[in-house]
């Protein structure tokens, strides 16, 4: 999920918490206080989008309340939210970690597919950058903080089929940052790079061409290698570093 789009579900929460309209300067000091500074200007293009996504209802002056489409994005939100940081916790040992990675084979497989299939050009120059920008950041900083992720996550962006976006996010929500940081340090020590932004390149490309089955397969084939790796590292020795980083992660809440 990008900034825009968690500010705006950010947006979402508060109001469904208050029982009055929520105007923007009071919605850009609610944002602040839980970590989001923005300018008003931005946040009030911000509910003007959500008021054009059907989200939100103007009030005259007073501000906006949720519409009932924004409601039950609200509460979609909570549910994400709730269902990753469980699942942030599942992860336990290195057999969960495998399982994540096949249960994420599965979910993002499909969700290329249907990103390939009606895919706007504005998405497809934002994939490209980003694969641009991960292959200019090799080596110099942890997965988490370069785009290798965020790929996967605009990816989702992309997929109309909510049901797989839900379950797309509830495995790349935030929460599991840790678990990411943690794949990354076991791939790091086995694997190119370079390979993995050669496999996005893959997905990228049968997406552009609006190749669903070869988006799909692309984007199994990346996981394939990534669990692959995972297994080898575990074979070769590795499992009680494993151990340790997945044991370190939750202390770190």
């Amino acid at each position: 999920m990008n900034d825009r789009e968690g500010a705006m579900l950010a947006l979402l929460q508060l109001m469904s918490a208050s029982s009055t309209p929520l105007g923007t300067r009071n919605a850009q000091r609610e944002l602040a206080q839980r970590g989001r500074e923005l300018s008003e200007s931005s946040v009030s293009r911000l509910l003007r989008e959500m008021d054009a996504r059907g989200w939100t209802t103007p009030v005259g002056a007073k501000g906006r309340t949720l519409a009932a489409e924004g409601r039950r994005r609200a509460a979609e939100a909570v549910l994400t939210h709730r269902t990753s940081d469980s699942l942030q916790h599942a992860v336990r040992d290195t057999k969960d970690l495998l399982d994540l990675l096949r249960a994420r084979r599965a979910v993002e497989s499909a969700v290329a597919g249907d990103a390939a299939r009606e895919p706007e050009e504005g998405r497809l120059v934002e994939l490209r950058e980003l694969c641009d920008q991960h292959a200019h950041t090799v080596g110099s900083a942890p997965l988490i903080e370069q785009p290798g992720l965020r790929f996967h996550r605009a990816l989702v962006e992309m997929s109309t089929n909510r049901m797989l976006k839900v379950a797309a996010e509830m495995m790349l929500a935030s929460h599991l940052d840790r678990v990411e940081a943690v794949l990354d340090t076991i791939l790091a020590t086995r694997r190119d790079e370079e390979k993995v932004i050669a496999e996005h390149r893959a997905v990228l490309d049968r997406i552009g061409h609006r190749d669903a089955a070869g988006a799909e397969e692309a984007m199994r084939a990346h996981f394939e290698e990534m669990i692959a790796a995972v297994e080898t590292s575990i074979v070769g020795g590795n499992e009680v570093l494993v151990q340790r980083l997945l044991d370190w992660m939750p202390a770190g809440e």
